[in-house]
């Protein structure tokens, strides 16, 4: 009776170890029944608040490891994700030090995928962190923004001509963007007339910026070539301020040519010669071209 009664103990033992481990085992596989299944996989696509920006909006894009978006209609962002973290630059609409208009991010979602949280960087803040905590928006914004809305780059650079849609009745005006060596887009536009100057980034697909026309009218300004044949943006009235958001208007280009003369682009505007190097490099210039004109010289008199 003894010897019985201990193997029973023994069986009894081993039963429930069998059970717990199972139990255990169950717990990590999850629904899917794989080990150390995460239930929620990160899903950043979306409409998100952009309440530590600017206000308004947010769209959100993955394109396989890369993340694609727009904010407040001022400024758009580019990014990498691994896991739940997007790392990557974001640029604005301004003037002035480019550097006050760029910078980098990183930011985590959450496990239910309804809210995201990390920090932000302005280059001329030298690593100063800003919050950047933001949640999703239901219905009735879209849970799955278009490449377009997200401002998903396309293959061509938003350089050459093109016309904009300025709505019924009125006169669709030409654009002639073009870039120089520095990396720095200038360009002029008519009815009215005015220009924009301002910065490229990733392969000149992105503008970031500013636009002033004959009206007296200025303000911030962002494009991105979106396809082959289609630019778009936002212009505000203004530099970018949450009580300026109001002031936001929408901007689509359709190409016309993949290149511009510089005298197009120029045609409105101190062009790039003031803009890009400034008083003491023209004054540089003007003296190299006094000094080619007194070699001429010596040259046809000897």
């Amino acid at each position: 009776f003894f010897f019985f009664s201990s193997k029973m103990k023994v069986f009894v033992v081993l039963l429930a170890l069998c059970v717990a481990a199972l139990a255990l085992d169950a717990a990590g596989e999850g629904s899917a029944g794989a080990p150390n299944q995460v239930v929620n996989p990160p899903n950043w696509h979306g409409t998100w608040t952009a309440n530590n920006r600017y206000g308004g909006h947010m769209y959100a894009c993955p394109k396989g490891n890369r993340l694609y978006g727009v904010y407040s209609d001022a400024g758009f962002f580019i990014g990498s994700m691994e896991g739940r973290r997007v790392e990557g630059t974001w640029y604005e609409g301004g003037r002035g030090d480019r550097n006050d208009w760029q910078g980098s991010f990183r930011i985590d979602i959450s496990e239910d995928n309804q809210s995201f949280d990390g920090f932000y960087y302005r280059v001329t803040q030298d690593g100063y962190e800003l919050r950047w905590h933001e949640t999703r928006l239901g219905a009735p914004w879209p849970s799955n923004p278009t490449d377009e809305q997200c401002l998903v780059p396309g293959d061509e650079p938003l350089l050459g001509g093109f016309y904009n849609h300025p709505g019924q009745g009125n006169t669709p005006a030409t654009y002639s963007l073009c870039k120089d060596e520095y990396d720095q887009i200038y360009g002029s536009f008519g009815s009215p007339d005015g220009f924009l100057e301002g910065w490229s980034v990733d392969s000149s697909t992105g503008f970031h910026g500013y636009r002033y026309d004959n009206n007296g009218q200025s303000g911030a300004y962002i494009l991105r070539a979106i396809s082959d044949s289609h630019v778009k943006g936002f212009y505000w009235r203004g530099r970018l301020a949450r009580q300026n958001i109001a002031t936001a208007v929408e901007e689509n280009l359709t190409r016309t040519s993949y290149t511009a003369s510089l005298d197009d682009c120029e045609r409105v505007g101190p062009g790039f010669l003031r803009r890009l190097r400034g008083p003491t490099n023209s004054a540089g210039a003007l003296t190299m071209s006094v000094a080619v004109v007194f070699v001429a010289l010596f040259a046809l008199l000897f």
